[in-house]
């Protein structure tokens, strides 16, 4: 797998951070949504 470059990470970064903006209704929501994001090896 390749790695990803600085501007993809800020990217992906920002993605999860409308998503948790958007959906979590609790701090444990915002972990689990971050923990869900993982990139899978």
């Amino acid at each position: 797998m390749d790695e990803m470059t600085a501007p993809e990470l800020n990217q992906y970064l920002e993605n999860i951070a409308k998503l948790i903006e958007a959906t979590a209704k609790t701090v444990e929501m915002a972990a689990q949504i971050v923990r869900d994001s993982k990139v899978k090896a």
